[in-house]
């Protein structure tokens, strides 16, 4: 699973310290590396101790994670903390990233082959990677995390977590928070036609967020179809909507929050 989230986050200091105490590693990367897709293939690479034929591409980058070679020899389960991760959401790969990622966490939990197929043999690994974020919030992420192929997102806590479009998998808890699987699309409609308080309240259904988040969403998404109609179609009200944030409807008009199935 991929998670966004604050390196104060007490919940990352206690799963990190239980990860540890059950012999697994915690190895930490930074971001600010991670400028591009090649510079990300350089730092796993060197940081994971990747064999020699690392072909540095993406699909290269799923196997060695889920077949890994590194310190652990495969043996251990295994948590990459991204530091100083902010500037990734500048990147235009980002998606991929994220479902690269989460693919490999599968694979490695599932005990998957490079063709999907179940290898009894594969000792089963749990992969956690996890994104630090010095001064942005993880809900800003959420629109280009959710645009990965097969990724499927959810707010919970103040995080961003992500995974695949199936998220009924060994470790996974779907009953935990609701699970919106690729691109926000869904309230494209509502956001083009000027109607926010609808967008809002489909984002706080859809994904379980808090309204400020529901607001935060909407302004990136908003953003994304500003540049998709860069031709000037956009609605004079729709137009607008990345403004809007200031007016923050009362809460009475966008409902109160869905209640969560209890952890």
């Amino acid at each position: 699973m991929g998670l966004f989230t604050s390196p104060a986050d007490s919940w990352l200091a206690s799963e990190t310290a239980a990860l540890v105490q059950r012999n697994g590693l915690v190895l930490r990367l930074d971001g600010r590396e991670m400028r591009d897709p090649a510079s990300v293939f350089r730092t796993f690479a060197r940081e994971l101790s990747f064999l020699g034929y690392f072909g540095h591409n993406w699909d290269a980058l799923v196997d060695c994670l889920h077949d890994w070679h590194g310190p652990g020899h495969g043996k251990q389960d295994l948590a990459i903390l991204i530091e100083h991760a902010d500037d990734l959401l500048k990147s235009d790969f980002l998606g991929l990233f994220v479902s690269v990622l989460v693919q490999a966490a599968w694979n490695s939990n599932l005990r998957l082959d490079g063709d999907g197929e179940l290898d009894e043999w594969r000792q089963c690994i749990a992969q956690h990677f996890v994104f630090l974020l010095d001064h942005t919030a993880p809900v800003a992420f959420t629109e280009k995390a959710a645009c990965g192929m097969d990724v499927a997102v959810a707010l919970s806590d103040g995080r961003l977590l992500a995974t695949l479009t199936d998220v009924d998998w060994p470790g996974g808890d779907p009953a935990s928070a609701p699970w919106t699987a690729g691109p926000l699309s869904f309230a494209d409609k509502e956001i083009l036609s000027g109607m926010t308080i609808k967008a809002i309240k489909l984002f706080r259904d859809h994904l379980g967020c808090s309204i400020h988040e529901a607001l935060d969403i909407l302004q990136s998404r908003s953003e994304h179809l500003r540049r998709e109609h860069s031709n000037g179609r956009m609605t004079g009200r729709a137009s607008q909507a990345t403004g809007f944030a200031e007016q923050t409807p009362r809460l009475d008009e966008i409902g109160q929050p869905h209640p969560r199935t209890p952890r």
